[in-house]
């Protein structure tokens, strides 16, 4: 059985993990993108930009690769450098910083057509759950803030900084209907909603990276 996170072919889209696949994958079906593109779950950031790096060199490299990073290294800059010098000895020109829409390098030829989102929205540093973070009703959210400082502060949460955002949307997600629905799903049950500004903007940098029409 094919893994659908494990897309290998003309048009692919390389994501961390497999929450951002299928978080992806609920947002092209509420959306009604067509399938003309796949997805390929790498497994963590390094080893995305080694895969993309080899997918270039390939004999017969894609014709377009799409990136979906987390900017959860020290600031989104860091990051945007990070994906620079991964690729700049193939010769692709970056602009200065991340374009608020999402990112599409100027064709080069030759080599595949790439296009960048950084998480949460090319902006701020941060990761997959503060984009869905944005899904969520604020006053909900600051409640559910509140309820894990309490249990920080009382010694019985033990959650690294860097991951505040995974505690607080996993404990809002956790008083909905079916707790521990994972996050794919929880979009397509619409518990997430996904007619939101950031969201829409990701999916149209989507279509306009890969050609599609909806």
């Amino acid at each position: 059985m094919n893994d659908i996170c494990k897309h290998e072919g003309k048009k692919v889209l390389l994501v961390e993990g497999k929450d951002d696949c299928h978080v992806i994958l609920a947002l092209c079906a509420y959306y009604k993108i067509p399938e003309t593109f796949g997805i390929y779950e790498c497994g963590n950031d390094i080893s995305l930009l080694k895969r993309l790096n080899a997918l270039i060199l390939q004999p017969a490299p894609p014709e377009t690769i799409g990136i979906v990073l987390d900017a959860d290294i020290s600031d989104i800059m860091s990051r945007w450098q990070q994906i620079q010098q991964k690729t700049k000895e193939h010769g692709y020109g970056f602009p200065p910083s991340p374009v608020p829409g999402g990112t599409i390098l100027p064709e080069n030829e030759d080599l595949p057509t790439i296009g960048i989102w950084l998480m949460p929205d090319n902006q701020t540093s941060g990761m997959l759950e503060d984009f869905l973070m944005r899904m969520v009703d604020k006053e909900a959210l600051q409640t559910a803030a509140d309820c894990i400082a309490n249990a920080k502060q009382k010694g019985m949460a033990s959650y690294k900084s860097a991951h505040h955002s995974k505690a607080v949307l996993h404990t809002w997600l956790s008083w909905q209907d079916e707790p521990g629905k994972p996050l794919g799903l929880a979009i397509t049950a619409n518990v997430l909603k996904p007619e939101t500004g950031l969201a829409n903007q990701f999916v149209n940098w989507l279509q306009q990276l890969f050609n599609v029409k909806r």
